[in-house]
Formats: C-alpha cells, sequence, structure tokens
C-alpha cells in the first residue's frame, strides 16, 4: 500500500466517525431536552430563550465543515483535527441547545446561559449586569437575563428554594 492510500483511508475512517457521531447527537436530541425536563421537575417560570439562530447555524455548519476538510485535501492531519474539532462543537452546540431550549426556572434547578444548575449546588448569586452564580465547588458562571426583573426572579426562586 502506497503513503497516499493510507492517508485516504485514514481521512475517510475519520470522517465517517465524525458523522456517525454527528448523526448519532442530531438524533438523541429530542430525548435529551426531555431527560433535562424531567430532572427540573416543574417549571414556575420561563425565562427568556436564547436565540435558537445561532444554534441552527452551527448545526448545519458543522456538516459543511466536515465536508470541506475533506475535499480540499490539505492531508490526513488535517481532515483528522477538523473532524474532531466538527465532533466537540457538536457536542457543545447539543448540550447547549438541551438547555437553551428549557430555559427557566423550575422546582429542582434553575436552567439559563446554556447550563443546568440544581438550587442544592448554588452558593451564593451577585446581582448586576448579569447575574455571577457561585456553585459550593468554587466554579462561577455569569447568566445574562432579559432585564432586571428576569433577575429578581431568579434571585427570588433561590430563597425560596434555600427555605
Amino acid at each position: 500500500m502506497e503513503k497516499t492510500d493510507i492517508q485516504f483511508i485514514i481521512q475517510m475512517c475519520c470522517f465517517a466517525a465524525a458523522a456517525i457521531f454527528y448523526s448519532f447527537m442530531m438524533l438523541t436530541q429530542k430525548k435529551r431536552r426531555q431527560k433535562i425536563l424531567d430532572k427540573a421537575g416543574e417549571q414556575l417560570y420561563p425565562l427568556s430563550a436564547p436565540p435558537k439562530s445561532k444554534t441552527m447555524i452551527t448545526f448545519l455548519a458543522i456538516p459543511c465543515v466536515m465536508v470541506l476538510s475533506f475535499m480540499i485535501n490539505y492531508g490526513a492531519y488535517f481532515v483528522v483535527l477538523m473532524c474532531a474539532v466538527c465532533s466537540l462543537a457538536t457536542f457543545i452546540v447539543c448540550k447547549e441547545d438541551a438547555c437553551a431550549a428549557n430555559t427557566g426556572i423550575y422546582k429542582n434547578a434553575l436552567i439559563a446561559g446554556g447550563s443546568y444548575l440544581e438550587w442544592e449546588k448554588i452558593k451564593d448569586v451577585k446581582e448586576g449586569q448579569f447575574l455571577e452564580i457561585e456553585l459550593l465547588d468554587g466554579k462561577k458562571i455569569q447568566i445574562q437575563t432579559a432585564g432586571a426583573e428576569e433577575s429578581k426572579l431568579v434571585l427570588e426562586a433561590l430563597k425560596k428554594a434555600r427555605s
């Protein structure tokens, strides 16, 4: 076998693996959203959801980038790298989309900013331009709300959950 044949086989395997992963993630996205809803419990107040246009454009761009990287043929390493990046992007966008589709204040959790935050794991919330939520493990997450009214609703829900 020649070196170019081996490189082509490597490119095809990586492309196929990334395409299968992308397809699997798209097919299971609805189930992922429902799992988050089941875990969160009853919705107490819906928060403003981020626009879906960014997510949809990303879902359409990922396969295009994979195909283009394969067609341009800069080499096997380039195709492997692009397929890995596209797979990572698929995972991140699916995770954020599952939370963004269910943005709101729930009985068991706060879903906002692409994150699922259980009430028991929240240590403190600081109000400002963004809500800065500090978790018990020290991690800090910033969440942008639609306005001061939404920020106050989140703070009130947190107080109710702690009492």
